[in-house]
């Protein structure tokens, strides 16, 4: 295995801090390619019901990517991880850093049941012209159903409807625009 450069549970723990924020605190399991990482949650966070379905993170030992991964116990995660490296395969979890995109959107028109935006991302790992996305997003305000002026929606977009229905939950209104990495 090459120089680690997260030899240790303190160094995951800094890193941690960069990642999500310094008020989280996380369990940390060592496996022989990463640190799987678990946030810890307050009793309010319990009582919210945010326990349930309560998903894994794993920081890879070498590269420090970060990748989320599903809600089964951190050792079987662990396994799981290991074992994708191990056999040279994809890791089951998602990167979520550092971040692949960044994602700008504004609104291009809203109406009672539905806003459109231009969704625009630029690959922040393949940063040439051709690593760029640019569509038209139509959201469903009760559904949440999507369509595009492309045929695929891209991964970008699909996080540009989370990021925009989250904020519409905080203040009952649809962003005008805004910008995100994910």
């Amino acid at each position: 295995m090459p120089d680690q450069q997260f030899r240790t549970r303190d160094q995951v723990t800094q890193y941690l801090t960069q990642v999500f924020s310094p008020d989280r605190q996380h369990t940390i399991l060592e496996t022989e390619y990463g640190w799987v990482c678990r946030p810890v949650l307050t009793q309010q966070e319990i009582a919210q019901g945010q326990d349930l379905g309560l998903g894994n993170y794993v920081v890879n030992k070498v590269s420090g990517v970060v990748t989320a991964h599903r809600s089964l116990p951190p050792d079987l995660i662990g396994q799981e991880y290991d074992q994708a490296i191990r056999a040279g395969q994809p890791v089951q979890g998602a990167q979520i850093y550092p971040p692949m995109w960044d994602i700008q959107i504004t609104l291009t028109r809203e109406t009672a049941t539905e806003v459109e935006y231009r969704v625009q991302a630029r690959s922040l790992t393949q940063p040439q012209a051709e690593q760029s996305i640019d569509q038209q997003l139509t959201i469903d305000k009760q559904t949440l159903r999507t369509r595009t002026d492309t045929r695929i929606i891209h991964s970008a977009s699909r996080h540009a409807v989370s990021w925009a229905e989250w904020r519409s939950r905080q203040d009952g209104t649809w962003p005008q625009s805004g910008t995100f990495q994910y």
